[in-house]
């Protein structure tokens, strides 16, 4: 609940930047590369192979990502087109939700893999994303990559009740 609460917040922050408040890029971010024209060969091998170490090009290749909008009280559920429930299994009612996003997915799934390879050649040289692939190509890189999701997994679930409390500490600071 209060994760959906902040990405709305984000996303409507998006929309109006004047009222986001300034932040200065950290030390440590890198800018991007900026590169416009389209990959050649070896860097377009590079950039599926990035997205093959990574995860992202199963995530697109299934559509995983969209599975969020088929929980329970999710979009999906509040449509008057969600169907009778009677007689119908909660697994079925979910598999119905899912199957219909994968069936709206294919028609789209060409412009995320686009979208996706065209941002990662954008963003990165050539020589940054061998570097990057050799690296999560080793054994290191891979427990990086599982370690990070790990780490996200368990701390996110360890200080949900946190966050809360923050969100409504901050809540009843806040003037009238």
């Amino acid at each position: 609940m209060i994760r959906s609460a902040l990405t709305l917040a984000a996303a409507l922050l998006s929309l109006y930047p004047q009222a986001a408040p300034a932040q200065a890029a950290s030390p440590q971010t890198s800018a991007s590369a900026h590169i416009a024209e389209p990959p050649n060969p070896s860097k377009l091998h590079l950039i599926r192979r990035f997205m093959q170490l990574t995860g992202l090009q199963r995530r697109l290749d299934t559509g995983s990502f969209l599975e969020r909008y088929a929980i329970p009280g999710g979009p999906m559920w509040q449509s008057p087109r969600a169907g009778s429930q009677d007689g119908v299994t909660f697994l079925q009612l979910l598999e119905r939700r899912i199957a219909a996003l994968d069936r709206a997915y294919a028609r789209h799934r060409a412009t995320y893999q686009r979208d996706y390879e065209n941002h990662i050649n954008w963003e990165f040289t050539e020589a940054e994303l061998e570097e990057i692939v050799a690296f999560l190509s080793r054994p290191a890189g891979q427990h990086y990559l599982d370690g990070s999701w790990r780490m996200e997994a368990y701390v996110g679930t360890s200080v949900e009740e946190l966050e809360e409390q923050i969100v409504r500490e901050a809540v009843s600071s806040m003037p009238n």
